[in-house]
């Protein structure tokens, strides 16, 4: 009996004994078969015919046999890393997600408390830039106050797309207070805004937009930042002389398209994922020109996406780009869906 345990535990050894142990037991139960055949048919068992059989099933089985357990050792130590790998990566995914939120925690946090004192910065500029308390006699010292001010509007603007990039990222910003407004007053108004940019650089900047009637459930705010921000961008990257084209519909599908399509210095496929990312911005002729943080179309694609819709770029080098976003259905009222709103 101690022998049978000892061979039993040969088997299931993974090193070259339990190999050899399991050959020798496929190599008997072969020889043993080959026997009660011969055996049945009334066959004689010759030494010579039990030589030949041992050696070539210990010729096929053995190779074969020292190869299997090789693989299967080798797929377990691979199922063990994999197992290793999947909970290193669990654990570094959790650990990015921590660090993200309290990336976001943070800049939200540092925002507002930039914003508090900037307030002040600001209105006491534009007390000193309008005169509010009497003229100010020094000619410098009033346009060091207009200085201040507009210094301190652009960091304003900075510090809120920060904040609500911020926002979007925590999940702190909802469409709760969404309401119903008219899309094409909204969108002229945002237009009008950067329309003094497209003189200031000599782009022309044409406007396409549906009669009105149109409305949009959403946040009114957002919409305005999504055009301001890609029509200025647009307009930016248009060198003189360009064209950028702002052309509003609705789809057959109920979604409202809203296209900004500029002349531009274009984007490649590399430079699209880039500008796509916060604070990614791509080395151009242009962007020397202008100033910014890389938040511009983030903060629109983030925008859009909290109210479903999608944001798409196409652009080829030095052949411009058009950028497209369209709000879903269920968010657009036309025609007969407004008067049963």
């Amino acid at each position: 009996m101690a022998k049978f345990r000892y061979a039993f535990r040969a088997l299931g050894r993974r090193d070259v004994a339990g190999s050899v142990a399991l050959t020798l037991l496929f190599v008997c139960a072969a020889a043993g078969v080959h026997f009660l055949v011969r055996w049945a048919e009334g066959l004689p068992i010759e030494g010579a015919s039990v030589a030949n059989i041992f050696i070539e099933m210990g010729l096929v089985g053995g190779p074969t046999i020292f190869y299997a357990r090789y693989v299967i050792a080798a797929l377990k130590r691979s199922r063990a890393q994999m197992g290793t790998l999947s909970r290193r990566l669990a654990t570094a995914v959790e650990q990015a997600e921590q660090a993200s939120r309290a990336k976001s925690a943070f800049l939200a946090n540092m925002s507002h408390e930039l914003r508090t004192p900037l307030n002040a910065i600001l209105g006491f500029s534009e007390i000193m830039k309008d005169q509010h308390l009497g003229p100010v006699h020094n000619a410098r010292y009033l346009s060091y106050s207009r200085d201040i001010h507009s210094s301190g509007r652009h960091l304003l603007g900075i510090i809120n797309d920060v904040l609500d990039l911020a926002k979007i990222e925590s999940g702190k910003m909802t469409l709760e207070d969404a309401e119903e407004f008219e899309l094409t007053p909204s969108i002229a108004a945002a237009l009008t805004m950067v329309s003094g940019l497209g003189e200031k650089y000599g782009v022309a900047l044409t406007v396409d937009l549906p009669q009105t009637g149109i409305r949009l459930i959403g946040a009114e705010r957002m919409l305005r930042q999504i055009v301001i921000n890609l029509a200025g961008n647009a307009i930016k990257f248009t060198p003189e002389g360009g064209s950028v084209t702002v052309h509003g519909s609705v789809a057959p599908d109920g979604r409202f398209v809203l296209t900004v399509r500029d002349s531009g210095v274009g984007m490649s496929e590399i430079e699209i994922a880039n500008a796509l990312v916060p604070f990614g911005q791509n080395a151009t002729a242009m962007s020397a020109k202008h100033t910014g943080t890389g938040l511009g179309l983030p903060l629109a694609k983030a925008m859009l996406e909290l109210h479903g819709g999608r944001l798409e770029i196409t652009s080829r080098p030095q052949k411009g780009t058009t950028v497209t976003v369209s709000f879903p259905a269920d968010r657009v009222l036309t025609g007969a869906r407004v008067a049963a709103a």
